[in-house]
């Protein structure tokens, strides 16, 4: 059965699309069906006298010229299509998908608007396109690319991104196991990658070295994981260029290796220098009083006392020589320690025992004021002990200068707002014309002959162990140097790490 005029009628009138009615020459309204009623909230009674410009939106793209030139269009070409913003009579504005459509009815030619309410597909349109460009822009950013691989990890495919961080194009890299391209760490193949991937129990982080055809090197990082999609799992691995942090970071370890080879260096060289010096007196003086034994031995009559006295003498430099070795043998023993919990107050007795030596030498009076109780710091005891032996000797060089009238070295430890304190102080001449800011970084050295390295390389180990060095003037006069580290706290243990 094919409908009747009459059905053609009803369809009109039951269609959700809005119908308008103009007449072709005057663009008047002559009719429109309750569904475009219903949307301008007017009865047909109503929309009939209304213009364009009483039901379109305000805007200038939407004035009324604008809209009779769109009708007029139709008129002259048979339909005319056009986004189209009407008003409704409370005031809201709609945006449209309208068709201009001219028609040849019994009583003349109109032109037939049909229009739809498309304001949400629009801002919906919008949203997506705005996420779209986001995460674009994100990825740009990111400098991120994505590999597919196959159970085998060969490359399923890959995005142009991810194959410029390769140095060569989709089509090159298909089917090529990632491996073949360089390195990865860890191995994809070795069994916490395996087990975590087949577990599905997250991502595995994944760092790979690429050799580049101009014999460059690449480093790329990124995450395997598992996607599951439309019942099929792959594998997909996100991927960057972290080449300047790679590279940042192996600059930083051998920073830190040759840090760490100058501080031993130096305590070496310090070490021998005691020995040196320092074995010579007990010996020489034990060398001594053995001549004196053998002339007494030799003599007519032996004196039983004062043999003994001699071979006492003998024995007490011969302890000397024993303590110092003792001593030394225990401060070396410890250069190639790790990291582990310390009592910064027995590391700077230990240093005192040499900094004492050396200032008994050159009549320097040593006060040391040390609390009885530990100081405990995260560190390693050889390198802070390094550090306050060199600055207790670069006090005593200034204390030894003829123009220095006090000869005291002063030596405090302390604790205050969960930093553990060493105050090295010392009256010579101060820093008059040194920049407190510029001591330890080489631009200021008292010595005639000195360059600072030994505050450099003091200020770099304090540093590594999270703390500070400052050089403040001493009253009444002098140099005061502070030494700050962190108090470790109640819950680190002794357990050796590596400092940095």
């Amino acid at each position: 059965m094919f409908p009747a005029r009459r059905d053609f009628e009803q369809m009109i009138l039951h269609t959700g699309t809005g119908i308008l009615i103009h007449e072709a020459s005057s663009k008047n309204i002559l009719w429109a069906n309750p569904a475009a009623c219903r949307i301008f909230g007017f009865t047909l009674e109503e929309l009939k006298p209304l213009k364009a410009h009483h039901m379109s939106a305000q805007e200038r793209q939407y004035r009324r010229e604008v809209g009779v030139a769109w009708l007029q269009s139709a008129v002259v070409h048979g339909s005319s299509r056009k986004q189209w913003k009407y008003r409704a009579r409370d005031g809201t504005e709609f945006l449209t998908d309208a068709r201009a459509t001219l028609v040849h009815c019994e009583d003349g030619p109109v032109v037939m608007v049909e229009f739809r309410n498309i304001s949400d597909e629009v801002e919906l349109q919008e949203e997506l396109t705005w996420v779209s460009e986001s995460l674009q822009r994100i990825m740009t950013h990111t400098s991120a690319g994505i590999v597919v691989l196959d159970d085998d990890n060969c490359i399923d495919d890959i995005s142009p991104l991810a194959a410029k961080l390769f140095g060569r194009t989709p089509a090159e890299l298909s089917g090529v196991h990632l491996e073949d391209l360089g390195r990865c760490e860890p191995r994809l193949t070795s069994d916490p990658v395996v087990e975590r991937l087949t577990d599905g129990a997250g991502s595995v982080e994944i760092q790979q070295e690429i050799i580049k055809d101009d014999g460059s090197t690449v480093w790329l990082a990124g995450e395997l994981e598992i996607v599951a999609h439309d019942g099929i799992r792959s594998r997909v691995l996100t991927v960057r260029d972290v080449t300047d942090r790679v590279e940042w970071e192996r600059r930083n370890a051998y920073q830190e290796a040759n840090l760490q080879y100058l501080s031993r260096y130096h305590a070496m060289g310090d070490m021998a220098m005691i020995l040196a010096h320092e074995l010579g007196q007990p010996l020489a003086a034990s060398t001594n009083y053995l001549s004196g034994l053998k002339a007494r031995v030799s003599a007519e009559t032996v004196d039983a006392r004062s043999l003994a006295y001699g071979i006492d003498q003998i024995e007490k430099q011969l302890h000397r020589a024993a303590d110092i070795v003792a001593s030394v043998r225990r401060y070396v023993r410890r250069i190639e320690s790790t990291a582990t919990l310390m009592d910064l107050n027995e590391t700077v007795e230990e240093s005192l025992y040499f900094v004492r030596l050396r200032a008994a030498e050159q009549s320097v009076r040593v006060y040391a004021e040390i609390p009885d109780r530990d100081l405990p710091i995260q560190g390693e005891s050889v390198l802070i002990g390094q550090v306050i032996i060199n600055l207790c000797v670069n006090a005593l060089d200034e204390i030894v200068r003829p123009t220095t009238e006090v000869k005291e070295l002063s030596i405090q430890t302390g604790e205050a707002d969960g930093l553990a304190s060493v105050w090295i102080r010392d009256q010579g001449r101060g820093m008059t014309g040194a920049p407190t800011d510029r001591l330890a970084s080489g631009a200021f050295s008292a010595k005639q002959d000195g360059s600072g390295i030994g505050l450099i390389i003091s200020e770099h180990i304090v540093e590594r162990h999270g703390g500070t060095i400052r050089y403040l003037p001493n009253e009444p006069s002098g140099t005061a140097v502070l030494v700050t580290l962190p108090l470790a706290a109640a819950t680190d243990t002794g357990v050796d790490r590596p400092i940095g």
